[in-house]
């Protein structure tokens, strides 16, 4: 009978151990005012000290009749009764937009094609339970029954609150275990990723982004600064349009996929191109072009509805005119000299180039001179004419400017041809029977 004891005294030991440690990482911050911290759960119990609103408590174990065990930021264990405590919104709620006819049709599938689950009138609550660029799945309940599907972000007003990671430098920022710079960091946020604010304490946010969910400190942290408490107004999301405008018409503009101009590119877009801008700063702005999410440079973004047109960059003028649906590969007659000279035909009626191999007769003519995408010139003879051979990873684009703005066809790594131009950044080749522009990066010989 006392082993039996012994060992449910000690189960009851290792359950309290597991709550306590389930407990261990919650977190709530006093509502306004001051609340005292209790010696015992009771209001009539001695107090240990007061602390105002916005102040960090660390719950420690489950609620008894309202009141949670806690620890204060100065050490202190107590009690504190939860009416008064503010806790953590972990998940995002909104509200449904008025619709024509009055509801919004709940689907099953992030499509129109999906079919209908039920109906929802315009002002219901919506639980968000992930969120897309166009459509988030939720839960709702209509007639007091619960619902999950697909609704249309257009059609869902967010109550949850976001901010943006902002540095000086436009480095990473620590998110932290606890609400102060005295706990551990459990990862880093690139400046300009946009997080969710689950709760907001003195001089301290605890917020979920970027596969973490810890707390940043308010000074990192754009449109927020120091708050008391949970004060601050909740703006709901809303979303701008702009279009990209660069001052020269035949550029283009990177999709990043950090605020940076290190960061790798998603997506390169000519001038009208339309995005819908998450967050707009001052250096960087947060973005989505189609279904793709990043960032582009705020001052080649117009936010008046107005951009300058885009125009595309007309290929090298060459020596001879050719006009062809498609470039055509002569075989040159050579009579005197076992060198070809390569004249490069000039395009007035396509944006192909068209290659027509000359026929030698005594001596090599001057070499024809070729325009790269950077801007320099280069001197192109017979003994630049080369075999070569396509390297890189993945599938190689040929495009039919020396912009690179068009795309052609793609190959893959190792189809051979010939090197009819080199460039420092551009080459001008010929691969089966068509000329075409590829990066220098993906010749070899």
């Amino acid at each position: 009978m006392m082993k039996k004891k012994a060992v449910l005294f000690l189960a009851l030991i290792l359950i309290w151990g597991t709550v306590c440690l389930a407990f261990a990482d919650e977190y709530a911050t006093v509502t306004n005012g001051r609340l005292n911290l209790r010696q015992y759960a009771s209001s009539s119990s001695p107090s240990l000290g007061q602390y105002k609103g916005g102040t960090w408590i660390r719950i420690i174990g489950q609620a008894t009749n309202g009141w949670y065990p806690v620890i204060a930021p100065d050490g202190k264990n107590g009690y504190m009764y939860g009416t008064y405590l503010t806790f953590a919104n972990t998940r995002s709620y909104g509200i449904v937009k008025y619709a024509q006819g009055g509801y919004v049709n709940l689907r099953s599938g992030p499509s129109l094609n999906y079919p209908i689950v039920t109906q929802v009138t315009s002002g219901t609550s919506v639980s968000i339970l992930d969120d897309s660029y166009e459509w988030n799945y939720v839960s709702v309940m209509v007639y007091g029954n619960s619902y999950q599907g697909y609704m249309h972000d257009s059609l869902i007003s967010r109550s949850s609150e976001t901010a943006v990671v902002v540095t000086r430098n436009g480095g990473k920022v620590n998110v932290r275990s606890g609400p102060s710079f005295s706990y551990g960091s459990i990862g880093s946020l690139r400046s300009g990723t946009t997080v969710n604010v689950l709760l907001k304490g003195t001089d301290w946010y605890w917020v979920s982004g970027g596969g973490l969910t810890g707390f940043m400190s308010t000074s990192y942290l754009s449109g927020t600064g120091r708050s008391a408490g949970n004060t601050v107004t909740t703006p709901s999301t809303s979303y701008k349009t702009a279009y990209v405008n660069n001052p020269r018409s035949t550029q283009i503009l990177n999709l990043r996929a950090a605020a940076s101009q290190s960061s790798r590119s998603l997506g390169q877009y000519k001038n009208g191109t339309k995005v819908r801008v998450v967050y707009k700063g001052n250096t960087w702005s947060e973005v989505y072009v189609g279904t793709k999410h990043g960032y582009m440079m705020t001052r080649y973004l117009s936010f008046n509805g107005s951009y300058l047109p885009p125009t595309t960059v007309a290929p090298a003028s060459y020596s001879s005119v050719q006009s062809a649906a498609q470039p055509v590969y002569q075989q040159p007659v050579v009579t005197a000299t076992p060198a070809p000279v390569y004249q490069a035909p000039v395009i007035t009626a396509t944006p192909a180039p068209v290659y027509q191999q000359p026929v030698i007769t005594a001596a090599p003519q001057p070499a024809a001179q070729t325009t790269t995408a950077s801007g320099q010139t280069n001197s192109s003879t017979a003994s630049n004419v080369k075999d070569i051979k396509l390297s890189g990873s993945g599938e190689i684009r040929v495009y039919n400017d020396s912009a690179m703005s068009t795309l052609k066809t793609t190959y893959s790594a190792g189809k051979t041809g010939k090197l009819l131009s080199y460039g420092d950044k551009v080459c001008l080749v010929l691969i089966d029977n068509s000329v075409g522009y590829v990066s220098t990066s993906n010749i070899s010989y």
